[in-house]
């Protein structure tokens, strides 16, 4: 099989009551996912033209390392307060 690199964008859509705590959440999920084996880049975007809109941009090696990322303890638990304070959207290519 050919193993083929993942970017996935995730869109976030976050009240200005919480955007704070979010972000925050999201740069200890950066910094502890570019650590991983097979991350290629992680990182945070803010909308330059809607403040309720954030974006997670993250590339991954193969399938393999995403699925292994996606079982972390700091995936799991940060990702899980990130879905309770805003309204996330995943976009998938295999490039």
């Amino acid at each position: 099989t050919v193993k083929t690199m993942i970017r996935l964008n995730v869109f976030v859509r976050v009240d200005e009551a919480r955007r704070a705590e979010f972000l925050e959440i999201a740069k200890k999920l950066t910094e502890c996912s570019l650590k991983e084996e097979g991350c290629v880049a992680y990182d945070v975007f803010e909308s330059a033209t809607r403040h309720d809109v954030l974006m997670i941009c993250e590339t991954w090696k193969d399938d393999e390392a995403l699925r292994a990322h996606e079982q972390t303890t700091h995936f799991v638990t940060y990702v899980g307060q990130m879905h309770s304070l805003g309204e996330m959207k995943q976009e998938r290519f295999n490039f």
